[in-house]
């Protein structure tokens, strides 16, 4: 009985963004979207800045490396340097790019919560049609708060991760396990993340918050799901997801104001 409820769950998340998205047309609050697409330009180029420049330094030693100890300028010292160069910036570009792919929903979370916040309160305040009042001690609070539970999504999320990596190690029923367990797992904790803004506002702890979101599991997937998959876009991918992560948290306060 659980799981079919947690399947109607995850439909619920998931269809959630159509109505998120139309609420925020119909209230104009599109300009939101300015912030998380502003923030991910700016991280997005200057992480390939920083890689690009560590990448440069990595095979400028190489090439020092390989000189010195071969002191030779052989044809095949030439074009070993250059398989290495080659080699290194694909490298450099593949982690970066599948770190952004892991983590970077996080640093949108994480720095754009005093955004995330204040929206999520708009959105109930006009779902509910009572006008919030604003406290600036409150407003500082529920962004360390967001901090805090990121923090520790990132950890738990880690530690299962390699967990899984470890299982992946174990052929054919091994990658299975890993592939759709790092895609439930990944999905589960950005979507957590989504709705602790509303489970903050409705006072509860961490404690209590944490126990809301495994009750509805299957909510915080589906909701996780469609902000994650972002990320897997060509190129685009990050800057998408920074549109949708906009989305999400409309999403998730308005999923969750009705079920509670």
């Amino acid at each position: 009985m659980d799981m079919k409820n947690q399947i109607k769950l995850f439909y619920t998340g998931v269809k959630s963004y159509k109505r998120a998205l139309s609420f925020l047309v119909k209230n104009k609050l599109l300009y939101f979207l300015l912030f998380p697409i502003a923030f991910n330009l700016i991280i997005y180029f200057s992480g390939l800045s920083v890689m690009s420049d560590l990448t440069d330094l990595v095979i400028e030693y190489l090439k020092s490396y390989l000189k010195n100890f071969l002191a030779s300028e052989d044809w095949w010292v030439l074009i070993l340097n250059k398989f290495f160069s080659i080699s290194i910036w694909l490298i450099s570009k593949v982690v970066f790019i599948y770190i952004f792919k892991l983590f970077g929903g996080y640093l949108t979370i994480i720095f754009l919560s005093p955004v995330f916040t204040y929206l999520s309160e708009k959105t109930a305040s006009i779902q509910n049609g009572r006008k919030h009042s604003f406290h600036f001690t409150r407003f500082i609070f529920d962004i360390l708060r967001a901090l805090l539970i990121s923090i520790r999504n990132i950890l738990l999320q880690l530690v299962i991760i390699i967990a899984l990596f470890l299982i992946g190690l174990i052929p054919v029923i091994g990658w299975g396990i890993s592939i759709v367990g790092n895609l439930l797992i990944v999905s589960y904790f950005y979507g957590f993340s989504f709705l602790d803004y509303t489970n903050e506002r409705h006072q509860l702890s961490v404690k209590e918050s944490v126990k809301t979101v495994r009750e509805k599991k299957g909510l915080a997937i589906g909701l996780g799901l469609v902000f994650y998959l972002c990320f897997f876009i060509p190129w685009i991918g990050g800057i998408v997801s920074s549109v949708i992560a906009i989305i999400s948290v409309v999403a998730a306060t308005l999923s969750l104001e009705e079920s509670t």
